[in-house]
């Protein structure tokens, strides 16, 4: 699917109910409480849990991450392979009558366009208004992550041309979806590394987002989360692989796979 027509289906489904509830109509809700775990555990992933971090631009990237979830959200002009997320997050919390700053209301693209601009900026009143709002949205967040992750699995279907695989991608994420450490991995991997079905977020043709560890889940395993784990981990590891920036990437995947791990981590049953 390309950048358009991925923009084009999740204008259709932000705007119609019908197909998202057809599609995912035998996934298990979240109650409050299990929202609110989850979400605790993709603060710690990403920021851990330190609010300091909300606010973030991280070394060797181009772009500011920000909120629990670390949504990327993009300067003006920069082209970039990965999906910013940070701009829907904005749409969400303006759909759900979350109060936002004037100026956010009034800029599509990050205001600060390096990693010094970012980091002069600290005190400026933007970045305390900014800190504040996500620092008081916690739940809103975290239920936006939740819908990006029960929204993904017909795009994921959109991608696979074959009924058996389709089969195979669509059982293996209810399956995981029906118990609350799956729905979590699902949850935070989407969010972390994306539905896997945008063509930019390739290297040599081979993605590492959510459709691509789904397909490459061991058959026979009798543990569902070990599989998934040891497939996030296979994914990330070809990722860095093939990187056009290995000594970069390199350096991220030794915490890349730490946070697999907590994927089959039983005491988050």
């Amino acid at each position: 699917m390309n950048r358009i027509n991925y923009l084009i289906f999740i204008l259709v489904l932000s705007c119609i109910n019908l197909p998202i509830a057809l599609a995912n109509d035998d996934i298990p809700g979240l109650n409050a409480a299990q929202l609110q775990s989850i979400g605790e555990k993709i603060y710690q992933n990403e920021t851990g849990s330190n609010p300091e971090h909300l606010i973030a631009w991280n070394n060797g990237e181009a772009f500011s991450s920000l909120g629990l979830g670390h949504f990327i959200w993009f300067p003006k002009d920069m082209i970039s392979p990965f999906t910013e997320t940070f701009p829907s997050l904005l749409q969400y919390l303006q759909a759900q009558n979350v109060p936002i700053p004037n100026w956010l209301q009034q800029t599509q693209y990050c205001p600060w366009k390096t990693k010094q601009e970012f980091t002069d900026a600290k005190d400026s009143l933007q970045m305390q208004e900014l800190r504040s709002l996500l620092g008081s949205t916690f739940k809103h967040q975290v239920a936006f992550i939740h819908q990006r992750m029960r929204r993904s699995l017909p795009l994921m279907l959109a991608e696979v041309d074959n009924a058996e695989t389709q089969s195979l991608v669509s059982s293996r994420f209810k399956a995981l979806a029906a118990t609350e450490l799956g729905m979590y991995s699902l949850i935070d991997y989407v969010n972390f590394k994306g539905e896997g079905i945008a063509e930019t977020e390739k290297y040599n043709n081979q993605g590492w987002g959510l459709l691509q560890v789904l397909l490459n889940m061991q058959l026979d395993s009798q543990n569902q989360h070990l599989a998934f784990t040891q497939a996030c981990d296979a994914m990330l590891t070809r990722r860095v692989k093939n990187s056009p920036q290995k000594h970069i990437e390199q350096n991220w995947l030794a915490g890349w796979r730490k946070r697999c791990d907590t994927y089959s981590n039983t005491s988050l049953r």
